[in-house]
């Protein structure tokens, strides 16, 4: 059966490229319809269509995205794409955003037409499709705002980006505050940022990714909150939630960096997803009985806390609390502790926008943060002591 397609272009040159990059594979129809409401009428007179071609320059750019994302809210099923005589990066990332499943250039693209189609065509054939494999989902959170939480975070992910292979990419998801560390901290300014990706939670897909997440030089994906947000950031936590459970069919890692300061239920759902979750602290009284209200807070609230261990961060001998001590205190599993800088190699760090791990590489931080992340990717429940997480902390 061939592929039904509609192109939305005011130049037929599209329609003709069309038609010779699909072959005989697909029929092309071309149209040029007032407004959404004039193409939801045409497409519905056709009967089957699979798939709709939009064309997209600046001059039309509005009217055509008011067309695509009313289309996709109307007809979920038909596939949409953008066309473009460039690939325009202003452009694409709103046709993306509006729904569209690729972009493709003029006189460039031929092949990735004929495999878009390839894939409609495989569709409209009733075979169940196997089961999503997912991917690791870690939490790192605080009971307080600390701009630890997204170093710590991002560390761990630049981790698991060095152990797990090139095909299982790894993403960072920073909704803690202060906003956007994680992207400070990485140099990375970004132009898509997590709320955009809540927003847009049941259009993410492998080319969504592609298209617009930011992407750090080692591979790390990054989804942060906008560095110049004001005040907590508002979105409907239940997309988040949503949002958790794509990514994790589309990565093969995923960090999730968030402080408690969002409702008890919502800071629950994270950790029911979560396959491994580290609460973090360091070794201060004031950070220790605020995490013990915390963990108080969710216990109440019958919240699972079976996958919750404690971290400690900035681990000095004899200076507070032993995490041994802090662990029993808030009746947690101790998973490890980070070293402390020696010579401030994390303010150099964070100031440089560059990792530990090219600031000051000796720094024992360096050495637990790669032993944390392959104890959770090893499916462990505490760092092994021979790797550097726990040797000094009995020693």
């Amino acid at each position: 059966m061939k592929t039904q397609a509609v192109v939305v272009a005011d130049d037929p040159v599209y329609l003709s490229w069309l038609e010779n990059a699909a072959g005989s594979n697909a029929d092309f129809s071309l149209i040029r319809p007032l407004d959404a409401e004039d193409l939801i009428e045409r497409v519905q007179m056709m009967g089957r269509v699979d798939a709709v071609f939009f064309q997209f320059e600046r001059a039309n750019l509005d009217v055509r995205l008011s067309m695509m994302e009313r289309l996709v809210e109307r007809a979920p099923d038909i596939a949409v794409a953008g066309l473009g005589a460039d690939s325009n990066p202003d452009v694409v990332l709103a046709a993306m955003r509006a729904g569209a499943r690729d972009f493709f250039v003029l006189r460039r693209d031929e092949a990735d037409v004929a495999a878009l189609l390839s894939k409609l065509l495989r569709r409209s054939q009733t075979v169940p499709r196997p089961q999503q494999r997912q991917g690791h989902l870690y939490g790192v959170f605080a009971s307080q705002p600390l701009d630890a939480i997204a170093f710590v975070a991002g560390h761990l992910a630049l981790s698991c980006v060095e152990q797990l292979p090139k095909s299982e990419p790894t993403l960072l998801i920073d909704v803690a505050t202060p906003p956007g560390a994680a992207a400070v901290f990485l140099n990375i300014s970004q132009t898509y940022s997590v709320l955009d990706a809540i927003n847009d939670v049941y259009r993410c897909d492998q080319t969504l990714v592609d298209t617009a997440f930011s992407r750090h030089a080692s591979g790390l994906y990054l989804l942060s909150l906008p560095e110049d947000l004001i005040g907590r950031p508002q979105f409907v936590f239940d997309d988040f939630v949503k949002l958790l459970q794509v990514v994790r069919g589309l990565f093969g890692c995923v960090v999730v960096a968030f402080d408690a300061h969002w409702p008890v239920d919502c800071i629950s759902a994270v950790l029911a997803q979560a396959e491994r979750a580290l609460l973090l602290s360091d070794q201060s009284i004031i950070k220790s009985r605020h995490s013990k209200y915390l963990l108080r807070a969710l216990r109440l609230d019958d919240c699972p806390l079976d996958r919750t261990s404690l971290l400690v961060d900035g681990y000095r001998k004899r200076i507070g609390l032993e995490p041994e001590n802090l662990a029993e205190i808030l009746d947690l599993p101790l998973f490890g502790r980070l070293s402390s800088s020696t010579n401030h190699g994390r303010i150099q760090a964070m100031n440089a926008g560059e990792p530990m791990f090219s600031i000051a590489p000796k720094e024992p931080f360096c050495a637990d943060i790669r032993a944390l992340a392959s104890a959770l990717l090893a499916g462990q429940t505490q760092m092994d002591v021979s790797k550097g997480g726990l040797s000094r902390l009995f020693g």
